[in-house]
């Protein structure tokens, strides 16, 4: 829309490239997960004008933050700490970064000058009001709020003082960490190689903008005849020279950077079960809470299975065979704190969260397994030994591939699935009427 209204927009646009690369790499070296999402995250939160407020189930923004200012002195603080106030204006006086974890829906009303900066000058000084007294504010006093709800409702109160950030892990971002995590076991050198191509960019642009600082300072300070200043037109054919050879080491080294994406992406197929897998184990924490499972746990679970699993030289084997031992390990080690009753489950929704994946289940099938068709009686004449709700169901199942005459089917051949139907183990029987389906079509029937 904008472009057909003539405005000018960047389709390649991400949050990311607000970020150098460097910089990028070296919150990674510090715990932040280097995927897009975290990323993008990341230079919200070193941009943002507001205190941040992270949504962090988790725990990764938290190490990052930690990890980030721990040389600074950073202090870590709860709500129900003692000497809260005492610590914050503390650290305020002498500019120590402050975290304060694992928040509720409500904080305590006297942060409110801190969250709303109410900062202001008195004799020269820079003061603000904590508590009943005024103290001095150091301008590299920095204030971190994390939480570890997963979907916490707060106030507009709170939110207009702040700016909140969603870390929670997504499908994708957790499948791009543990690719980082396939790709650093199976293939170390290229992370190696991506690490020195960021830095050789880096410099590389680094280099190219002081050229054109340095030319810009010469023309500014030049007399009226450039042609006559000697410096500046030594230092324009030197700098178009550079110039020339950083723009050949830049092509070669993002053209490397894309081979090597490549190669890594060869292996996303192993991230990507892994991360649906993670899904499901997240989803039975709803059935007992001691069944949660933390992101680190099952990452530690992961790399260990890729550690373990005997090794080969043919990529498509490995990989073929890294598949199988995670979901297996997974399977196994989920499965020792699970009550009996409940592991069969577990395997039923890893088996179909996989064939999800693999478009061997539809949605609109999982859907209707799940919630059933929602049909209501239309009047339409059925045979008298089925039950009104099931020839309702019978019929929401014709919008299902496979199922399309299963009503005609029925009708034709009623005396057979009569006996089906009533029968106790109808799974062991053959379907009436000749019809073929797959087994995840039998288990809807």
């Amino acid at each position: 829309q904008c472009q057909d209204m003539g405005m000018p927009v960047d389709v390649d646009f991400t949050l990311d490239s607000l970020t150098e690369p460097v910089t990028i790499r070296q919150w990674g070296i510090k715990g932040l997960p280097l995927d897009n999402v975290s990323i993008e995250n990341g230079s919200i939160q070193s941009r943002a004008r507001r205190w941040c407020l992270m949504i962090d189930p988790q725990g990764q923004a938290n190490q990052w933050i930690k990890n980030m200012n721990r040389d600074k002195g950073l202090k870590v603080i709860k709500l129900n700490d003692a000497n809260i106030l005492r610590t914050l204006e503390n650290c305020i006086r002498v500019g120590i970064p402050v975290l304060l974890e694992n928040v509720g829906e409500q904080l305590d009303p006297s942060l409110d000058p801190i969250l709303s900066k109410q900062v202001f000058k008195s004799g020269g000084r820079l003061l603000i009001r904590l508590g009943d007294s005024d103290v001095d504010y150091d301008p590299n006093f920095k204030f971190f709020i994390t939480t570890k709800l997963p979907n916490p409702h707060y106030m507009p109160e709170l939110q207009i003082r702040t700016t909140i950030i969603n870390f929670t892990v997504t499908p994708k971002g957790l499948e791009d960490q543990l690719l980082v995590d396939v790709v650093r076991f199976e293939r170390a050198e290229l992370e190696v190689q991506k690490d020195k191509l960021v830095v050789q960019i880096a410099e590389g642009q680094s280099q190219l903008k002081a050229l054109e600082d340095k030319i810009l300072s010469l023309l500014a300070s030049s007399g009226d005849d450039i042609l006559e200043d000697e410096v500046l037109i030594n230092t324009l054919a030197q700098s178009k020279k550079t110039s020339e050879e950083i723009n050949k080491d830049l092509e070669v080294a993002e053209r490397t950077s894309k081979e090597i994406d490549e190669a890594r992406e060869g292996y996303r197929i192993v991230a990507t079960r892994g991360s649906l897998i993670y899904s499901v184990i997240a989803s039975i924490g709803g059935l007992q809470h001691m069944y949660q499972v933390s992101l680190q746990a099952y990452k530690k679970l992961f790399n260990q299975t890729i550690e373990r699993t005997e090794r080969n030289n043919d990529v498509a084997k490995r990989i073929e065979s890294l598949i199988a031992a995670i979901t297996l390990q997974s399977y196994i080690g989920i499965c020792r704190g699970l009550f009996e009753s409940h592991k069969l489950l577990y395997a039923f929704l890893m088996a179909v969260e996989i064939l999800r994946h693999k478009q061997t289940i539809r949605d609109n099938s999982w859907d209707f397994f799940l919630r059933g068709s929602g049909l209501k009686h239309d009047g339409s004449a059925h045979p008298a030994w089925l039950p009104t709700p099931v020839w309702m169901e019978c019929k929401g199942l014709t919008n299902l591939e496979g199922f399309e005459k299963i009503c005609d089917n029925i009708t034709a051949n009623e005396a057979k699935w009569k006996v089906w139907y009533q029968d106790d183990n109808p799974q062991f029987l053959p379907i009436p009427g000749d019809m073929e389906l797959s087994p995840w079509n039998k288990l809807i029937l």
